[in-house]
């Protein structure tokens, strides 16, 4: 036999597409074991400090603590299987990860306690993010039992802000936020908003204004990777303007309808809400630019762009109301001004039908 790592290279590659079993009865695709197993991995290696771990070691037994789950015996049966896998090419590798999944199967060590906590830990996390992704309609509470498993000082923190996070987070998803974003062609949604907002009175929230702002704040923790992406023409980390956003939306303290302007501007800023804010939103998607003989309302001649149809599509599909603005023959012709009274109106309609039939049912 060859002196290479192939065969327990192959053997562990099932774990990549396994999926864990513990989610199958509640949740559709759920995460594979290793998928667990790499952010068991990374919850290691932020072992705080003052534990004194071997955080080197933590990492490792983590990477390998669901190994078994690759072939079906107990736990002396693989360990001897798991050996063999490597005897050939590193009888030494081998007896270290062996010894090292047996350390943490018997979970007396400090490391194996820690792991063994993250573990927990990770599932409790899992747990929130499908809630999350599921928009509070799977209740997985059956799995905070977990927490229980999570004993120690500082994994029990974690574990309470966890719990916290998720108490406000499902809180949430009992209210309906009314809000209105209007999207698509960057500069033209950013006027159409502005007018619609004034015309209506309505409170307007920029999340590109937000995003420029923000990016010159020292003070704000992200500003250098906002600005970076800003110079670069990249896309901000969905993250960051969903969670500014959302503080926006906050500090409005329940006032009546909000415009939204620059947000979402693409697939992964849209789930990103929905996972965390609110799903089924009210949304306007300009197309593009309107072609014109009148000047525009800036006094800049535009031309029309073609639109992201991926975006533009799972944007409609997941709308409670979804308005096109743009693409029509009829509104091919029309003024940039006779656009924003378009859209005026159809928003004026929209919050008379809402407020007279509940925001669920535009």
């Amino acid at each position: 036999m060859e002196a290479t790592p192939l065969p327990f290279l192959h053997a562990i590659e099932t774990l990549k597409h396994l999926p864990r079993t513990g989610w199958l009865r509640t949740v559709q695709n759920p995460e594979s074991v290793a998928a667990h197993s790499f952010r068991v991995a990374i919850l290691a290696m932020l072992a705080p400090e003052n534990l004194n771990l071997d955080r080197a070691k933590c990492i490792q037994m983590a990477l390998i603590h669901d190994l078994a789950e690759s072939v079906i015996g107990d736990i002396p049966t693989f360990a001897g299987y798991l050996e063999s896998l490597l005897q050939v090419y590193n009888p030494e590798r081998a007896k270290e990860i062996s010894m090292l999944w047996l350390e943490y199967e018997k979970g007396e060590t400090p490391e194996a306690k820690w792991v063994r906590e993250m573990d927990k830990f990770e599932c409790l996390v899992q747990a929130h993010e499908y809630e999350q992704r599921t928009f509070g309609q799977k209740d997985l509470s059956e799995f905070q039992g977990l927490s229980a498993k999570v004993h120690s000082q500082e994994a029990g923190r974690w574990a309470e802000s966890l719990s916290r996070e998720r108490k406000d987070h499902l809180a949430k998803r009992k209210q309906r936020l009314p809000i209105i974003f209007i999207t698509g062609d960057v500069d033209t949604s950013e006027k159409i908003a502005r007018y619609t907002s004034t015309a209506l009175s309505l409170p307007h929230i920029s999340v590109t204004q937000i995003l420029r702002e923000k990016a010159k704040d020292v003070k704000y923790p992200h500003h250098t990777i906002i600005q970076n992406c800003l110079d670069k023409g990249f896309d901000v980390p969905a993250g960051l303007p969903v969670g500014l956003l959302e503080d926006e939306i906050t500090a409005l303290d329940g006032r009546p309808w909000s415009i939204i302007s620059g947000f979402p501007n693409d697939t992964e800023q849209l789930a990103e809400f929905e996972k965390k804010v609110q799903n089924s939103n009210f949304a306007f998607y300009v197309e593009c630019t309107p072609y014109t003989d009148n000047p525009p309302l800036d006094g800049a001649m535009h031309t029309w762009r073609s639109s992201a149809v991926d975006f533009k599509k799972n944007l409609e599909s997941s709308a409670a109301y979804f308005e096109l603005i743009g693409s029509t023959t009829e509104q091919r012709t029309v003024s940039e001004e006779e656009l924003c009274e378009v859209v005026v109106k159809s928003v004026k309609d929209l919050i008379a039908h809402a407020n007279a039939h509940g925001e669920e049912n535009p």
